[in-house]
C-alpha cells in the first residue's frame, strides 16, 4: 500500500514509518528534512501549503494524519496557539480535499483523549460520551481537526477513522514515574493506526459507516478510558505499564 504520513518528524510519525517499514510504500510529509529508509520518500513543507499537500497525496492509497504538531512551535503563546488552529483546522481540511480530490479511500485521523478532560474521575468513559474540549488550543485544535475529517465522510467516498490517542511515552523511559491513566506507548498507537487501515469501508452508502472513532490508550488495573471498540479492529495494547502500577 501507498502511504502517506504527516506529523513525520514527531514521535508518532517515526514510530509509524518503523511500523510500515516492511511491506509498504511511504511518503513522509514534515516541515523539516527527515531521514528516509528504503521505499520512502520525504516531502517537506506544510499542511497549510495546498501545492506541497497535492505533491504528497498524489498516488497514495492511505492517508495517515499524526495530528501531530510541529516541533518548532513559535515561542509566543499567542502565536502558537493560532499556529495549532490553523494546522488542525485549514491544515487538515487542504489534506481531506486534496486526498479526497487524488482518489485516497482511508484517511487516519490522530486526536485526543484529553477531550474528556473536564469529566469527573470516578466515570467510565467510552466513544459513546460527548467531548468537552477546553478552550487550551493544544486540546481544542485536536478536536476541530477531527470534525473536520468527520465532514469529509459524510460528504465523499471515503472511509475516514478518528484515533483518540492518550498521552504518547515510552514504557521504558516512565519506569519509576508515577503512572497515569492516560498513558499510551507511542509504539501502541503507532500499531492501532495500522489496524485501523484495515477498515475498507470507502464504497459505503451509509456515512456513518465510512466514519469511525476509537479511544486508545493502555489498559490499567482501573481505567478510566474504556478501549473494548476499538479491539473489534484488532488492536491490543502490548505496553500497560505494569511496574508502574504495581509500584504505586
Amino acid at each position: 500500500m501507498r502511504i502517506l504520513i504527516t506529523g513525520a518528524d514527531s514521535a508518532l510519525g517515526r514510530a509509524l514509518a518503523a511500523e510500515l517499514a516492511e511491506g509498504h510504500q511511504l511518503r513522509l510529509l514534515a516541515d523539516v528534512p527527515v531521514e528516509a529508509g528504503p521505499r520512502q520518500e520525504v516531502v517537506v513543507g506544510s499542511l497549510t501549503d495546498a501545492d506541497v499537500v497535492w505533491s504528497a497525496v498524489r498516488e497514495i492509497d492511505a492517508v495517515l494524519h499524526t495530528g501531530e504538531p510541529p516541533q518548532d512551535l513559535p515561542a509566543n503563546a499567542h502565536d502558537r496557539d493560532e499556529t495549532l488552529l490553523d494546522l488542525a483546522t485549514r491544515g487538515t481540511h487542504i489534506l481531506c480535499k486534496a486526498a479526497v480530490e487524488a482518489g485516497v479511500k482511508r484517511i487516519v485521523y490522530g486526536s485526543s483523549l484529553d477531550l474528556f478532560e473536564p469529566y469527573p474521575l470516578d466515570v467510565y468513559i467510552t466513544e459513546m460520551w460527548k467531548p468537552k474540549p477546553t478552550p487550551q488550543m493544544a486540546s481544542l485544535s485536536r478536536y476541530l481537526g477531527e470534525r473536520t475529517c468527520r465532514e469529509f465522510a459524510r460528504e465523499f467516498h471515503v472511509g475516514v477513522t478518528a484515533l483518540r490517542l492518550g498521552t504518547l511515552v515510552l514504557e521504558e523511559e516512565v519506569v519509576g514515574q508515577t503512572p497515569d491513566l492516560l498513558w499510551l506507548d507511542v509504539r501502541d498507537a503507532a500499531r492501532a493506526f495500522v489496524r485501523a487501515l484495515d477498515r475498507d469501508v470507502a464504497e459505503s452508502p451509509v456515512w456513518s459507516r465510512r466514519w469511525a472513532v476509537y479511544h486508545v490508550c493502555s489498559r490499567p488495573p482501573n481505567p478510566r478510558y474504556l478501549i473494548d471498540a476499538v479491539t473489534r479492529i484488532g488492536f491490543e495494547p502490548e505496553h500497560n505499564f505494569e511496574a508502574n502500577w504495581k509500584a504505586a
